[in-house]
């Protein structure tokens, strides 16, 4: 029963990007985010009724910043301008931020084989960013490598805070207050930011489909699962199964999508989750941290 909830997150989040692709093209990222965050946050307090002490509500309201706020919000501005199936190729390549960001706060120096792995991730990502049948702006891959980024730092602060906050109260307010924090980012960027966006509220019924699954499925179910299992399974299960996420998003891309590629572009995607895969199982095997550790919140 872990296995499978410890699967089921990273495999729900695989179809987050042909969902914001399909069904929410022109809508604001950071309004769409207000929709994916905050009911999910507010359906876990009906379900839990769960409210953080005042000493804690610093540590909360910086992670849902963080890792709900900034994370949705660039992640679904750059799912917005790429296709699908190249935003799991860039999350493919989430353990070369990882890996800068330990070496720049945390002086931890990369093994031979993690900077082996991220030259692999690195070259194959640019390759297929450059080779893209649809023009990919370095704005876009700047808000991918941005929302990498916030979903690291976040994580970071989040496996602290975990040793004293119960798991069920960190989910909660973490979404609940990066809803909160996502309202007048979504209000001045419909407003404010020169932009034309269509309604932030779902026009028919495959939309609201859409939402109730984003929403959910994707944030309060899928969430809730990984977060439960964390105690319950080894660093390299979580990292593994957390390849899930990216190797599905590249298939439905692929598959339901019709985003078209070449044999080599797909042989360059494999490498890339085999070469992420053996570095994981190596720095396991030695015992020695990696930068997937830091990610498994």
């Amino acid at each position: 029963m872990k296995i499978f909830l410890a699967m089921l997150a990273p495999l729900l989040w695989g179809t987050t990007y042909a969902i914001v692709s399909s069904e929410f093209v022109g809508w604001s990222p950071f309004a769409l985010s207000v929709w994916r965050a905050l009911p999910a946050g507010l359906l876990l307090l009906l379900l839990k009724p769960t409210f953080p002490k005042l000493s804690e509500l610093p540590a909360l309201l910086l992670i849902g910043f963080l890792n709900i706020a900034l994370f949705f919000g660039l992640l679904f501005a750059a799912a917005m301008q790429i296709p699908s199936t190249l935003v799991g190729v860039g999350m493919v390549a989430l353990p070369v931020v990882g890996l800068a960001i330990m070496g720049i706060f945390h002086q931890v120096k990369p093994s031979i084989i993690q900077l082996i792995s991220a030259l692999v991730l690195i070259s194959c990502s640019a390759y297929l960013f450059i080779t893209s049948s649809v023009p990919v702006s370095l704005t876009a891959v700047l808000l991918l490598v941005g929302a990498m980024t916030a979903l690291i730092g976040g994580s970071v602060v989040a496996k602290h805070v975990m040793k004293k906050i119960h798991w069920w109260k960190l989910l909660t307010w973490k979404l609940i207050f990066g809803g909160l924090i996502l309202i007048p980012m979504a209000y001045w960027e419909m407003s404010f930011s020169g932009k034309s966006f269509v309604t932030a509220i779902p026009t028919n019924a495959e939309q609201w489909a859409a939402m109730i699954w984003l929403t959910v499925g994707l944030t309060s179910v899928a969430y809730g699962a990984y977060i439960y299992t964390i105690p319950m399974i080894s660093t390299n299960e979580l990292s593994f199964f957390g390849t899930l996420n990216p190797i599905l998003a590249m298939v439905l891309g692929a598959t339901l999508m019709g985003e078209s590629f070449s044999t080599i572009q797909v042989s360059i995607m494999g490498i890339m989750v085999v070469s992420n895969l053996i570095a994981q199982l190596i720095e396991y095997r030695k015992k020695l941290p990696t930068e997937q550790v830091i990610i498994d919140y």
